[in-house]
């Protein structure tokens, strides 16, 4: 293993470690509250609600697919945007950068918080999936097993495309500024793709295949369109590979972005950041 991906890997411990706890807490009182709520509804119907089926089935785990997706790329993305932020407010960065390269710190930081997130999806999917058939709150579509893969792969390639943007809009916020701010334009193009798939009424539409391609919201749309079943598979593929080419493309800009933002005190415009990062090399 070569010293720079050894480097990367002792970046990605510490956040990993430093998260742990507050990951832990936020996944379980997650988990309590989607367990306690299909509990409730158990209790309602008292155990006798028919397992979904045909168009319903396909609506309701492509909703559940969509607000997961969601919930999980903006709190990830806020996770990496406050902690750059943070680093930056406290000068923290100015010691840890005399070890390694901004780029290193940016990647060992993604991958931490990726594989929190990542891991989160999985138990909060799995749980509530549990939870509804031993309460016997429903009965899972066949589509179940394909649209959770879906989720947890579209997840993957989502934070990928999304993750360095964060980090660099945590690196341009003034010290006194709120990291909420510096995101918001990203949440905002989140919200794009999250209400085109909330207000789909089916997977044919033009408008909702068009943002299934675009890889800025197909992390949150394709997976719908796989939980209708009208994706082809080309267009399946098509979607990952653009969002793959777009993420690869993203890393490098907003990677850029950051190293020219981390050590400039203040707010920081992106033109300014791209000069510096040319100066720095």
């Amino acid at each position: 293993m070569s010293r720079s991906w050894r480097t990367v890997l002792l970046v990605m411990q510490r956040d990993l470690a430093a998260r742990r706890r507050a990951a832990l807490v936020v996944t379980l009182i997650t988990v309590a509250l989607a367990v306690g709520s299909i509990a409730l509804v158990a209790l309602l119907t008292e155990g006798q609600a028919r397992g979904l089926r045909g168009e319903d089935a396909d609506r309701v785990l492509a909703a559940v697919g969509t607000i997961t997706l969601f919930m999980a790329l903006v709190f990830t993305g806020q996770i990496i945007t406050e902690g750059v932020a943070e680093e930056k407010r406290s000068r923290v960065v100015e010691v840890v950068l005399g070890s390694v390269s901004p780029r290193q710190l940016l990647v060992g930081k993604i991958a931490a918080v990726g594989v929190v997130g990542l891991a989160e999806v999985a138990i909060i999917c799995g749980a509530v999936a549990a939870a509804g058939v031993a309460l016997d709150a429903f009965r899972l579509p066949r589509a179940t097993t394909g649209v959770l893969l879906a989720v947890l792969g579209w997840f993957v390639l989502g934070f990928a495309f999304y993750a360095t943007v964060y980090g660099a809009a945590g690196a341009m916020v003034a010290p006194h500024e709120n990291p909420a701010n510096g995101a918001l334009p990203v949440n905002l193009l989140l919200m794009v793709g999250y209400m085109g798939g909330l207000t789909a009424q089916s997977g044919h539409g033009p408008f909702i295949q068009v943002l299934s391609l675009l890889p800025p919201t197909a992390p949150l749309t394709m997976p719908l369109r796989i939980a209708f079943g009208d994706a082809a598979w080309w267009e399946a593929a098509l979607s990952a590979v653009l969002l793959v080419v777009a993420a690869f493309a993203m890393i490098r800009l907003a990677g850029r972005l950051y190293t020219g933002a981390l050590m400039r005190s203040g707010k920081v415009r992106w033109r300014d950041a791209w000069r510096d990062a040319a100066h720095l090399g």
